[in-house]
């Protein structure tokens, strides 16, 4: 993949062919050459929703992933996990990379995720 296009496409097959996705939504999607960003809206098949955004760089290596922000909840919309990159934690040995697990309060260090990272660890 050379092209934020092609990403976006990627991204777009997964959550295609992904049974346990019952619907998704572009919230907003936008490439021009190397650069893009996208929001998706997912439903899953237990009501969780999974909201992705990312702004990302096309680079000779694969993805280069800028701002992220993946935020699943249950369908009552308590916290399941969220993945960010905000630089809301500096405390956090990962900073500015984290994760909310279980509750907004409970912030963890983690490594920067992209949306096939955080696709998989919820439907494997």
């Amino acid at each position: 993949m050379k092209e934020a296009a092609d990403y976006l496409a990627d991204i777009k097959s997964v959550l295609i062919s992904e049974l346990r996705i019952t619907d998704f939504s572009i919230i907003r999607e936008e490439s021009q050459g190397k650069i893009g960003l996208y929001r998706y809206r997912i439903l899953s098949d237990d009501n969780s929703l999974l909201e992705m955004f990312e702004r990302f760089e096309m680079t000779d290596t694969g993805v280069n992933t800028l701002k992220y922000s993946f935020h699943w909840q249950n369908a009552d919309g308590t916290i399941r996990k969220r993945w960010d990159n905000a630089a809301h934690h500096p405390e956090i040995a990962s900073h500015p990379n984290h994760i909310h697990d279980g509750s907004e309060d409970n912030v963890l260090p983690h490594l920067s995720v992209t949306a096939k990272d955080v696709l998989k660890i919820i439907f494997v």
